[in-house]
């Protein structure tokens, strides 16, 4: 289970992130994959090549990376997320396509595109096929949420009936079912407000608000997905303006923990704790990867431009787990 968002400030600068939701780690790092770095596709054996310089959080595997969340140098930023019991990848090459692996999906996008447009146009012409990276490490089951710095945002899903790109009006997402049904279910909500409601009379009885927040009466506070969806449309439609840069990054990370996995909350099928590993943040104007641990609530910050963008070999940051108190006495 995750969660992805996307806000902008003000001043009209656009921040994306994610919860990543999951009960084990994946070995997981900020990284910095420069460009002109060199990995073999594990669909076609082509080597590819890194056209842009992209920053997030993944992991390397057998000298390959995989992405969970990132952004590139032109502030093209695209997360995956668990789409299972929906998902379907063909088994095998498609001829007269661009075969890509489901874990290559973020590279591709962002290294190859600057702008949510691009994405759209160039997606017509790729297949997603089911080809691990080895034997131990099956293919994730993903939809993706991409947004760019001017804050259009689309939503790529491969389900057995189609590959479909929605436009993303609301500027959120989380798992299934697939987004178009998100869209719909969120009419059952139309009532909810942040304003507190109205004395009002049921046959002569007098009725009142039951204190403060009553006007978010019947908002889902459970953790599925689809209640996640909901809670998170529903703050960022009514969250207020952001004046500066260190506000965006506080109110984007405060929006997150309203929907966040919290351990002894749900135990998955295997016995294990489901929790929010990582909570990212991505300022797209600036190139620079903020993220907190579930381990260490202190915000940490990878700012890309201050890196050499150009090289053959990725570049790993120390991923925080220890937790970091500022004492005052």
């Amino acid at each position: 289970m995750c969660t992805a968002l996307s806000i902008k400030s003000k001043n009209n600068k656009w921040f994306f992130g994610r919860n990543m939701d999951l009960s084990y780690n994946f070995n997981q790092s900020v990284m910095l994959i420069p460009r002109n770095y060199k990995f073999q596709d594990k669909v076609t054996g082509d080597m590819i090549t890194n056209n842009r310089a992209i920053i997030g959080i993944g992991t390397v595997i057998d000298d390959h990376p995989a992405i969970a969340d990132a952004m590139n140098e032109n502030g093209l930023a695209c997360a995956g997320l668990n789409f299972a019991g929906y998902v379907y990848y063909e088994k095998e090459i498609v001829k007269g396509k661009i075969n890509i692996a489901p874990y290559d999906f973020i590279q591709w996008v962002l290294s190859n595109h600057e702008t949510v447009d691009e994405v759209k146009d160039a997606i017509k012409n790729i297949e997603l096929v089911d080809i691990p990276i080895n034997d131990k490490t099956p293919v994730s089951t993903l939809h993706w949420m991409i947004s760019d710095k001017t804050g259009k945002s689309i939503v790529v899903e491969k389900t057995k009936d189609k590959f479909a790109v929605y436009d993303n009006p609301v500027g959120v997402l989380t798992n299934n079912p697939t987004f178009d049904w998100h869209l719909t279910n969120l009419n059952e909500y139309m009532n909810i407000a942040p304003n507190q409601p109205k004395e009002t009379k049921w046959s002569n009885q007098e009725l009142k608000p039951l204190g403060i927040g009553a006007g978010t009466l019947g908002m889902p506070g459970d953790f599925a997905s689809v209640s996640r969806f909901v809670r998170i449309a529903y703050i960022r439609d009514n969250m207020p303006d952001i004046e500066d840069d260190i506000t965006a990054i506080t109110q984007f990370f405060h929006m997150l923990d309203y929907v966040k996995m919290v351990k002894g909350g749900v135990i998955t099928e295997d016995g294990l704790q489901d929790l929010t590993l990582y909570s990212s943040c991505m300022d797209q104007e600036n190139g620079i990867y903020y993220y907190k641990t579930y381990d260490n609530n202190r915000i940490n910050a990878v700012d890309m431009n201050k890196e050499q963008l150009e090289g053959d070999k990725i570049k790993l940051f120390t991923y925080q787990t220890t937790q970091d108190i500022n004492y005052k006495n």
